[in-house]
């Protein structure tokens, strides 16, 4: 646990603000999305249509979630660790096509399962994702980025505890460390949503 420690410290000290900070965490869920809004943040409309994203979009999508979660520390790591950018995929994830929402492979690459993102998501409709009241498909989609962004965190900094730890591998990599990682990082608490996409 003190290495993970030591890393939280250091991504609460670039990111500058706290952990137990909500009213921050929730400015910077905000500016996350408007970020994502802009023309340089890929000009997302709150109701995307799977069918429209880019790959340009979904990549600067995750990059604004890292650099205001994680301080860019993590795109640090990978840098220097040598390994392949963190890139996200919008379609079918080859290793499984059932996937929910989304999934990290080993090489960094996040498939966002596009037939899951073709329901509404808005003020009326909203989802409840690991806590998050998300009221429109972006921020959603934003969210869901955080999650796989906590595994990438274990995947690249940690990758003896990815491998075969008995307090992060259960439950398919969403035991206790993923779950109280995920919480500190994004204030996400558990691993799952509500009003499931009408499955």
């Amino acid at each position: 646990m003190l290495p993970l420690k030591a890393l939280l410290r250091r991504i609460q000290k670039a990111r500058g603000w706290q952990f137990s900070d909500e009213a921050a965490r929730e400015q910077a869920w905000g500016r996350v999305l408007v970020t994502a809004q802009s023309a340089a943040g890929g000009a997302w409309p709150l109701g995307f249509t799977p069918d429209d994203v880019t790959p340009a979009q979904l990549q600067a999508l995750c990059d604004a979630v890292e650099a205001e979660f994680l301080g860019g520390l993590l795109a640090e790591q990978v840098r220097r660790a040598g390994r392949p950018r963190i890139r996200v995929v919008l379609g079918m994830d080859p290793r499984d096509p059932y996937s929910w929402l989304s999934g990290l492979h080993e090489d960094n690459t996040i498939f966002v399962n596009s037939n899951r993102w073709r329901e509404e998501i808005c003020e009326a409709n909203p989802l409840v994702f690991e806590g998050a009241v998300c009221r429109s498909k972006l921020e959603a989609l934003a969210h869901t980025l955080g999650h796989e962004l906590t595994h990438a965190v274990v995947l690249n900094f940690f990758p003896a505890m990815d491998a075969s730890s008995p307090a992060y591998t259960p439950d398919d990599k969403h035991g206790p460390v993923f779950m109280w990682l995920n919480r500190r990082l994004f204030g996400h608490v558990g691993h799952a949503s509500k009003r499931l996409f009408n499955i």
